[in-house]
């Protein structure tokens, strides 16, 4: 039986996400802005200083996927959302359709 766990870091990790979500277009529409040449260089420093106002939590690399069972963060298999041992352990009970052990 798998017991499902919450803890204060995943609450933490879907704020991180929600902050993320917020600021995504702001920052995208402001690195085209940066990245085009038809722009003076005064506007391209008053890009780059809003650019560089948003907070650090904001990007993409701050948040970790985790376990939908065990909510352990290590190790987790993207097409499952699932950690090795939860796989594990539901394989070889056999309740993950098209999966079995192949050695013996």
């Amino acid at each position: 039986m798998v017991v499902l766990r919450t803890y204060g870091w995943i609450l933490k990790n879907q704020k991180y996400k929600t902050s993320f979500g917020i600021y995504e277009i702001r920052k995208n529409i402001l690195k085209s802005l940066l990245s085009t040449t038809n722009y003076p260089l005064n506007f391209k420093f008053y890009f780059t200083m809003h650019f560089n106002k948003f907070p650090i939590k904001s990007s993409i690399s701050k948040f970790n996927t985790f376990c939908i069972f065990s909510n352990y963060g290590r190790c987790i298999f993207k097409s499952f959302k699932m950690s090795r041992h939860s796989s594990k352990l539901l394989a070889s009970q056999g309740l993950m359709l098209g999966l079995r052990k192949s050695s013996f």
